[in-house]
């Protein structure tokens, strides 16, 4: 579906806003009407598309793919919680390619009006630097939601509550990370690529002092939120790396008692297997012989239990 949105007298945003792919009629209205190339749309229309910005010379139309947020931020496919979406610049126009789960980038656009300065209403570009910036914004949210969540975890490691769940909760904590990450750095070289070609020989660009300053700010934004990313994974990383070594150590001292209680135990067996033999042995015919076999089983239990603790080994 096409809709045409002004967002003021000279930029035309033209909102194109498909369920899954982009369908033929909606192809074909943007080849012969607004003069996009296939290549562009295949680009705009591809789910698994890396970040990237380009210009096509030929029909003088930016493109610039994205990587944004799930709407649905709580879907259970991990891998879906990021997604790439499209801005097209040409002819003062304005193209936002977008599906189900990334359509509310389009209120991002309509809102900038509220946010920028009527002279700023004018650069076209500037829409889409106010619009990064909120992107960037979703992006600190979901990392300090993720730093809640593994706060919560790491206090039951430390309570000793920990179990199955948070070990799933951790890794899934650890595989969100990892698409933020390569996500956000995605991001960051597209803005860097951006704010080169702004200062660059490409002459078709032209940013007004205004648009150059934002375009820093919304670098500088990035690159904290990739730092912020950054910290978050390493910790994450670490944590994991603190629950796998108590996991294990919880696993050897498990070891280690059923191995000392295994070792006290097989004493009386021996013991009393030695007087159960047909054989002479000593005080064997005496009343009091099973309190014999008690102190000798005893005295042996308590000489082993001496010799693993003077080898630190209880």
């Amino acid at each position: 579906m096409i809709n045409e949105i002004i967002l003021n007298q000279g930029v035309k945003l033209v909102d194109v806003h498909s369920t899954n792919d982009l369908n033929d009629t909606d192809r074909a209205i943007l080849i012969e009407k607004y003069a996009l190339t296939n290549e562009i749309l295949d680009y705009a229309d591809d789910e698994n598309e890396r970040a990237r910005f380009e210009y096509d010379e030929i029909t003088d139309t930016y493109l610039m793919v994205y990587n944004v947020q799930n709407e649905n931020n709580k879907i259970a496919d991990i891998s879906q919680r990021v997604l790439p979406i499209s801005f097209a610049i040409k002819d003062e126009q304005l193209f936002l390619f977008t599906n189900d789960a990334t359509h509310y980038l389009k209120d991002y656009l309509l809102a900038a009006k509220d946010h920028l300065k009527p002279e700023a209403q004018k650069e076209i570009w500037e829409f889409i630097f106010n619009t990064l910036d909120q992107i960037s914004s979703d992006y600190s949210d979901q990392i300090s939601e993720t730093d809640v969540q593994r706060n919560h975890i790491q206090a039951l490691i430390k309570k000793h509550h920990s179990s199955e769940r948070q070990i799933l909760d951790l890794a899934d904590l650890e595989d969100l990370t990892t698409y933020l990450n390569t996500a956000i750095n995605g991001n960051l070289t597209v803005i860097k690529q951006l704010e080169l070609i702004s200062t660059g020989n490409v002459k078709s660009l032209h940013l007004n002092k205004a648009a150059r300053e934002h375009l820093h700010d919304s670098l500088i934004e990035i690159e904290q939120i990739k730092n912020q990313v950054d910290l978050t994974s390493d910790i994450i990383d670490r944590i994991s790396n603190t629950y796998n070594n108590i996991l294990n150590n919880r696993t050897n001292t498990t070891m280690k008692v059923l191995t000392i209680y295994t070792i006290v135990l097989s004493i009386p067996t021996i013991v009393s297997g030695f007087y159960g033999m047909n054989m002479k042995l000593p005080v064997a015919d005496q009343g009091w012989s099973w309190i014999f076999s008690l102190i000798v089983t005893i005295v042996i239990i308590l000489v082993i239990l001496w010799d693993l603790h003077r080898r630190d080994s209880l």
